[in-house]
């Protein structure tokens, strides 16, 4: 099996640099030119698709329509963005400046991490992205599926894919994946191989953001 992720695109908040969580902000038009791109991309090279995912907060899923706009997509909300609970609409460099201690936590010492008031733990988060993949494994060998998730989520989903300690986390999560990329991991018989990562090369507009710093 084949598994085909992305993050979902640039969106207003992402460019004002606020953490979204499960609150939401609209694709920019940089946004919505990246989502063709990655589609051109796809179409470009023959990349079809037995199933289509999407977390269904509207920004992903508005990036999967746009994507996949003649096909299903099928919401889960396993796929759907940490919840950072009463950070979510903060600006990053206030969260810095006034909730260091925790946000730090967040990104840097993920082991030490517990959780944001009104937000999930990790392991919350890990259990939800580790029942979606079990259910993947339930299909044919030769299935190609497409993810549309987000930052975070995409991070645990690799930690686990490359089973990481929550210390470890730190070396996948410190430059946030760019929306739109291309990550491709291949599953046989529960062992993944990642062919590629974070594949942008395609993309008109790339951001270079990093959620920790």
């Amino acid at each position: 099996m084949k598994i085909y992720i992305t993050r979902h695109s640039k969106t207003l908040w992402n460019e004002q640099k606020r953490l979204q969580g499960r609150l939401d902000s609209p694709l920019t038009q940089e946004g919505i030119d990246n989502a063709l791109a990655l589609k051109k991309y796809l179409t470009d090279n023959a990349l079809q698709f037995d199933c289509v995912y999407s977390s269904p907060i509207p920004r992903a899923y508005q990036t999967a329509c746009l994507l996949f706009d003649q096909e299903k997509v099928i919401t889960d909300d396993r796929l759907m963005e940490m919840n950072f609970g009463v950070f979510e609409g903060q600006k990053i460099a206030d969260l810095l400046k006034n909730q260091h201690e925790l946000y730090y936590q967040l990104w840097n010492q993920p082991e030490l991490f517990e959780r944001i008031p009104q937000g999930e733990s990790y392991d919350e988060v890990m259990t939800r992205v580790k029942s979606f993949l079990n259910d993947l494994k339930q299909m044919d060998s030769d299935s190609q599926i497409f993810i549309v998730t987000h930052g975070m989520c995409f991070v645990i989903f690799m930690a686990v894919i490359l089973q990481l300690d929550k210390k470890d986390f730190v070396k996948i999560n410190q430059q946030i994946v760019e929306g739109c990329s291309l990550t491709c991991i291949e599953e046989h018989d529960g062992i993944y191989q990642v062919l590629s990562y974070n594949d942008h090369h395609f993309l008109p507009h790339v951001m270079h953001a990093s959620f920790a710093k």
